[in-house]
């Protein structure tokens, strides 16, 4: 319009020609001033969204590394972290909490086995986002709202951010700022989907008579141990077998020779039970796992041992000096991977000799593990109501079995010798209870999860 208007003046003003080329020009040079003013203040802005979305992304991953345990100081970690990169976002971080699940079969539902293992947002308030359950699923995650303060278990932190950019030649034009905004979310665990980061693990499965039963214990025991293979990533995850019955046969059903005897080691740490999919072990139609992995093969094939039960050695060998799964971890394991191992017994330690309290030594050894910097997960099946009887002097005299394996295992207290042992499973420690009769895949993949899930950021269902 006041193109038009100067084109108009300047076809009917008496001006001379070179005036209405200077007053041209002069106009000319205004607009163009102004296009570079405007691209300046755009430019700025801009790099301020960009420099505050990596704040933001970061100062969530800080707090997520705190979740699901400690809340509260995701929220501190998240706020400190902010602040300290850009201290003009006082007062303009928000940070609010979410439970996000898988929804692998892609039916608008969460899949039960997350929660409460990965998180639990409690029962939905209303008004319930578009579900029966509160949450809100897209492309195979689900997310609801979770409110520690309520008692819910969250994982996953979102961070609400804003800044206000101040522009330099804009205000000419009586624009003098511009508001910019982000939302970042980041998520501690398998967030719905596999495993996270890298590690080495080995997974000590009890194959002592007791563990033949009505129950198909050990059958159990192995199924479950297969659901982490299917779990697990091989090119990040790597896991071994170590079994609570040592044996010495060139046999499917029992464990690969060893130089010197017998071994508490079953298989080395592998990588290569997904190279080929040929076997279902999920029951869904489609192959999981490789069923030529010596891993897959031995742990599908493993039998019932004479043996007594001895709780320690698999995890380190002081008393024979068998190949044993701390050993190998530390030996053979990746430089700079996280190494965990996972336990599982159906009753007390027994062996290894009269001389040495068989709890004791169980108790020692794994505290040798831990402080060999390997996280060690212990699953009790079936233990409540037992005590340590063998054990005629020490700290574990008339103790629960239970007890010991809280000891066992890193950071985690005993409540599953409680009245509510059922929540000892998400009280997101390293010690897990079942009864024999119980879903002991939903608690391997717990351990699994919990030990193998990093904090990442991840994009929330829309409207989420």
């Amino acid at each position: 319009m006041i193109v038009r208007r100067l084109a108009r003046w300047l076809r009917t003003s008496e001006a001379s020609d070179e005036g209405a080329i200077l007053v041209l020009a002069a106009f000319l040079m205004i607009l163009i001033f102004a296009a570079a003013a405007l691209a300046i203040d755009i430019t700025t802005k801009s790099q301020h969204r960009s420099d505050l979305w990596t704040t933001s992304d970061a100062a969530a991953l800080a707090g997520a590394s705190q979740l699901p345990d400690f809340p509260y100081n995701a929220k501190s970690e998240a706020l400190k972290y902010a602040l300290a990169n850009d201290p003009s976002l006082a007062g303009g971080v928000n940070p609010t909490f979410r439970c996000v699940v898988g929804d692998r079969n892609r039916d608008g539902q969460p899949d039960p086995f997350d929660i409460p293992q990965a998180c639990n947002p409690g029962p939905p308030s209303p008004p319930a986002p578009p579900t029966l359950t509160g949450f809100i699923c897209a492309d195979g995650v689900c997310a609801a709202p979770c409110n520690p303060d309520l008692g819910h278990k969250c994982n996953t932190i979102v961070l609400e951010t804003d800044k206000t950019t101040d522009y330099a030649f804009a205000p000419v034009i009586g624009i003098d700022s511009g508001d910019t905004n982000v939302l970042s979310a980041a998520c501690r665990g398998t967030c719905g989907g596999g495993a996270a980061g890298p590690i080495d693990l080995m997974i000590i499965i009890d194959r002592t008579g007791s563990m033949n039963d009505a129950n198909n214990s050990l059958d159990k025991a192995k199924d479950a141990a297969l659901a982490v293979l299917d779990f697990f990533d091989p090119s990040l995850q790597h896991v071994g077998l170590g079994v609570l019955g040592a044996g010495n046969l060139g046999v499917c059903n029992d464990l690969a020779p060893t130089i010197g005897g017998s071994s508490w080691l079953g298989v080395p740490l592998s990588s290569d039970f997904k190279d080929n999919l040929d076997l279902d072990v999920t029951g869904d139609g489609i192959p999981d796992l490789d069923g030529s992995s010596t891993l897959v093969q031995k742990i599908k094939c493993l039998s019932f041992s004479s043996q007594g039960t001895n709780l320690g050695s698999p995890i380190s060998d002081d008393e024979f000096g068998r190949p044993d799964t701390m050993s190998h971890l530390l030996t053979f394991g990746r430089p700079g991977v996280k190494k965990g191992i996972i336990l599982l017994s159906d009753g007390a330690g027994t062996e290894p000799d009269p001389e040495r309290p068989p709890c004791q030594y169980a108790a020692e050894m794994a505290a040798k593990a831990k402080a060999a910097g390997i996280e060690i997960f212990t699953i009790g099946l079936g233990v409540q109501g037992d005590t340590c009887a063998k054990d005629g002097t020490g700290p574990y005299v008339g103790a629960s079995v239970t007890r010991l394996l809280a000891n066992m295992a890193s950071n985690s207290v005993d409540n599953c010798s409680g009245p509510n042992p059922e929540l000892e499973n998400t009280d997101g420690d390293h010690f897990f209870c079942e009864p024999k009769s119980g879903d002991l895949a939903s608690v391997f993949l717990a351990a699994a999860s919990q030990f193998a899930g990093g904090s990442k950021l991840i994009q929330l269902p829309p409207g989420a």
